[in-house]
């Protein structure tokens, strides 16, 4: 049903495009998101390098999530008109997740679609590793909806990455240019990150007390029961921390309920807010306690001890899986109790440094102004003049 539906669809945004296709190309950059309602962080910094280095090239910007309300989804046909103008007469199109019409569409030859997943480093199975798995599509609505098809180049942080990103998307080795990810930059931006911190005590002045900061950022569950695990470790942990010493700041996942709350003195007085991600909070950050949340290689790069609260490890390893090895290739301390795991932070455990250094060099290739050499890349691009560059080679073949 689900392949004879694909196929309608398929068929029928394909002779609307036909329209779209009439229509002139443009030395246009189209960014397209359905991951949030705003631009997202790599967008911004790639857009603001384009505007600023490449003022000739006109920029587009759509980011609109898929409501869950039928008539939300109804809606949204609007939004796929847009898109399909946006992909009919651009030269480069920029996505930060599964685009439908993307990958669906029978484009003009001349387009180039970049990938920039939304995550960093390859951590979790995702995407074509996990069809008719716990967590994943199945593998009859993948191929209804040609699921990451089109793709010219991928993004990845790393030469690791590039293995389990290309089982993933189903893409060519060749296909991934492992030269960063764009908020690499605004990461290890020290200016940018305490213009950030000031915003962030702006928001929240009780966290500016001269206590450390434990930030816990757990990654989203799928169903009922999981929820329910989750908020009882996660109340387990704000009830462990020696508020005397430490402030705890939670952030949930964006999918979950993208809430923040924080904890000062005790821990019954909670602020709950919705201004910042994850990722932001670092800047404010002593450590980051997660469990299988592909930020750790955020916090990688801003050198942050990483704690992993594994609570329920065997059910989530079982159901969804891992592109390294969960307990040995992680630097990080791990516990499945909160007790243990803020006394291991109050001793000051952590990661052997020679493990992280190595980690990092398998997994974060990251230089510098990673977002210029995107800029670079789309205007290559759209000047018909990419020499390779960015590609992954094997080892023993690159420079």
């Amino acid at each position: 049903m689900k392949k004879l539906f694909g196929v309608f669809f398929k068929a029928i945004m394909n002779f609307v495009y036909l329209f779209f296709k009439l229509l002139p190309v443009k030395n246009k950059v189209s960014f397209i998101s359905r991951q949030s309602e705003t631009p997202s962080l790599d967008f911004r910094l790639m857009i603001e390098c384009l505007e600023k280095e490449y003022p000739e090239y006109e920029v587009s910007v759509l980011c609109k999530m898929i409501p869950d309300s039928f008539s939300g989804k109804l809606l949204y046909c609007f939004e796929f008109l847009k898109q399909m103008k946006a992909l009919a007469t651009s030269r480069v199109v920029v996505l930060d997740g599964y685009c439908i019409l993307a990958c669906m569409l029978k484009h003009k030859k001349d387009l180039k679609i970049i990938q920039i997943w939304h995550a960093l480093g390859a951590f979790k199975r995702f995407g074509k590793s996990i069809l008719d798995l716990d967590g994943g599509s199945s593998s009859e609505t993948a191929e209804a909806f040609d699921m990451h098809r089109n793709y010219d180049f991928v993004a990845c942080s790393g030469n690791a990455c590039v293995g389990p990103f290309s089982e993933a998307f189903g893409q060519k080795k060749s296909d991934f240019i492992p030269i960063g990810i764009p908020r690499m930059d605004f990461l290890t931006d020290k200016k940018e990150n305490e213009k950030l911190k000031n915003k962030i005590y702006s928001e929240y002045p009780s966290i500016n007390n001269g206590r450390k900061n434990i930030l816990y950022v757990p990654t989203f569950r799928d169903n009922d029961e999981s929820r329910q695990q989750l908020r009882e470790a996660t109340r387990n942990l704000v009830n462990a921390v020696n508020y005397d010493e430490y402030n705890l700041i939670v952030k949930h996942h964006v999918v979950d309920s993208d809430k923040e709350q924080i904890y000062t003195d005790n821990a019954s007085n909670e602020i709950e807010g919705e201004s910042f991600v994850g990722m932001e909070f670092m800047s404010v950050a002593d450590c980051v306690v997660t469990d299988y949340s592909s930020i750790i290689y955020e916090a990688l790069l801003k050198n942050l001890p990483i704690y992993i609260y594994c609570f329920d490890s065997e059910r989530y390893l079982d159901e969804r899986g891992f592109y390294i090895d969960f307990y040995n290739d992680i630097p990080a301390v791990y516990s499945k109790t909160a007790k243990e795991l803020i006394d291991k932070i109050e001793r000051g455990e952590e990661a052997d440094k020679e493990k992280i250094a190595c980690f990092k060099k398998q997994y974060v290739n990251y230089d510098t102004n990673v977002a210029q050499k995107y800029a670079s890349l789309i205007d290559m691009l759209i000047r018909n003049c990419y020499d390779g560059r960015y590609n992954y080679k094997p080892e023993g073949e690159n420079g």
